[in-house]
């Protein structure tokens, strides 16, 4: 009987939360939200961008909604999705007055990191560690190191010849490998191994084996899919405990932990030997610019290492794979790229250019450029939260506390904005006289005080992979159609790119 009775108070206490008030909320409309087209239950359950999140369909979705429904949707109980130009610059502007939005919450762990940081002052304060480190001036000075990996590419290329190869793998290891020099001062030789597992060590020192690419994947696939119900997010987590995403996840935490405790060591030891510290990323965390030591708790060190390091390795990669991809399926944009290279720079006597040489080409810019456009590391709406008084976006009026984002995927594709064939690879529309205006909806790196702080490095490392490889290498793919897989989390994970590597010329082995 007490069982019966037990059960039915379970059923009605679930009926009441999961049916009855999100129907009783959303006729209520306490926001005024019922007026936005709404794309399938959206507009009732947040369940809807969960699962489409889990099953990485939700900015595909959510672009199928603009098609359908106009500029302005609603992808959430709280939350309504813009394609416009006065959208992004609401949104995400300088000066805006919108938030990080709740879904970042997701993804803490001990401390706060850059990228999750919802109070504005911890931003800055966060945004300003980094700022000296990552100027442009200060990235051209990493090019001696930079230089030592794409030789190691050029080496690993060369002896797969006549093979057919997967690039998103030696992509995945090459940023890799690089990330972890400029973030540790530490080679990890992914490249060369062909692998990212790596030592792991737990917060109690045990030391074991993990693959980090794929901890991350594992844990960013269940944080985001969490993340687009920020109201439910404890009770999501709760539900999907037994996920074993989330105890895989714990790699990324323990290379990590490795990582900076190694990296901290280094440090002693110069010190004690009366040498000065190191001079890497991670020195920002360590130390101020008067040589003082800042004393940041071990977990903050580690959540910020590991949010700037999979940024560095994980989206350049996307990145790369993703301009490799549709260079070698667009065969009149390479060999236009290869004609203005080899007026660059000799690849026959000097394989690997200096970046002074190549960095002001504009068509190889423009290559980069329009992958980026097409196939940004991050195609969905980078979510924010309306301030207490409301905003207004896009010419609409929002009470407060509601979540807003512009579909990047969406508005990537506008002919208003990127002109003619909006959907195919043309890297002459960042060619025209009036290109700069194509910049005001470009969010390949969002927009503002919150846009991507990596830019001047994500740049600088594609314009010198791109350049080596094109200048060097032509690429076959299985079949002219041929389309590259994307697996979309957080950022749109490459799938496997196979291409067949010939060689353009007789080359210099180096």
């Amino acid at each position: 009987m007490f069982a019966l009775w037990l059960w039915q108070i379970s059923f009605t206490t679930l009926l009441v939360r999961f049916l009855l008030w999100p129907l009783f909320v959303y006729w209520r409309d306490p926001k005024k939200l019922r007026r936005f087209p709404s794309v399938s239950c959206a507009g009732i359950t947040d369940a809807w961008g969960v699962l489409h999140q889990y099953r990485h369909t939700r900015t595909r979705a959510v672009h199928e909604a603009h098609k359908r429904h106009g500029e302005v949707v609603r992808v959430g109980t709280e939350h309504v999705s813009f394609a416009t130009l006065q959208a992004i610059r609401d949104i995400y502007g300088h000066g805006t007055p919108a938030t990080k939005d709740n879904f970042y919450g997701a993804f803490v762990s001990t401390h706060l990191n850059i990228s999750d940081a919802q109070d504005k002052h911890v931003h800055s304060v966060k945004r300003r560690r980094f700022a000296a480190a990552l100027a442009q001036k200060s990235i051209i000075q990493l090019e001696q190191s930079v230089h030592g990996h794409l030789k190691r590419l050029v080496r690993v290329l060369d002896a797969q010849v006549g093979h057919e190869v997967d690039m998103k793998g030696v992509m995945l290891h090459l940023m890799y490998d690089i990330a972890s020099m400029l973030m540790y001062t530490q080679d990890t030789n992914f490249l060369e191994k062909g692998t990212t597992v790596t030592t792991a060590e737990t917060p109690d020192g045990r030391l074991y084996e993990a693959d980090m690419y794929q901890a991350m994947v594992d844990s960013s696939r269940l944080a985001t899919s969490a993340g687009w119900a920020p109201r439910a997010m404890k009770l999501t987590k709760f539900l999907t405990q037994w996920h074993p995403g989330w105890a895989r996840g714990n790699g990324q935490r323990d290379v990590t932990i490795h990582f900076v405790r190694k990296r901290l060591r280094m440090d002693s030891e110069r010190i004690g030997s009366g040498l000065p510290p190191m001079d890497d990323l991670m020195t920002t965390m360590l130390w101020d610019r008067e040589g003082n030591a800042l004393g940041l708790e071990l977990g903050e060190l580690v959540t910020e290492a590991a949010n700037m390091f999979n940024a560095a390795g994980e989206n350049t990669e996307i990145a790369a794979t993703n301009i490799i991809w549709l260079l070698a399926k667009t065969p009149r944009a390479a060999a236009r790229l290869r004609e203005e290279l080899d007026t660059a720079f000799d690849h026959l006597a000097t394989p690997i250019p200096r970046y002074d040489d190549i960095k002001d080409l504009p068509y190889l810019r423009a290559c980069i450029d329009e992958g980026l456009r097409l196939r940004p590391s991050i195609e969905g709406g980078l979510p924010r939260l309306t301030p207490p008084e409301g905003m207004r976006v896009g010419g609409v009026w929002l009470e407060g506390g509601t979540t807003v984002s512009v579909s990047t995927h969406t508005v990537h594709r506008d002919p208003r904005i990127f002109h003619e064939d909006p959907d195919d690879y043309v890297p002459e529309r960042w060619l025209r006289v009036d290109s700069s205006a194509m910049q005001r909806g470009f969010l390949a790196f969002s927009q503002g005080g919150r846009a991507c702080i990596g830019r001047n490095i994500a740049y600088f490392e594609m314009a010198l992979v791109v350049a080596v490889l094109f200048s060097r290498y032509d690429f076959d793919l299985r079949s002219p159609d041929w389309e590259l897989g994307i697996e979309e989390n957080f950022s749109a994970h490459t799938k496997a790119l196979p291409l067949t590597i010939k060689l353009r010329d007789v080359a210099q082995e180096i």
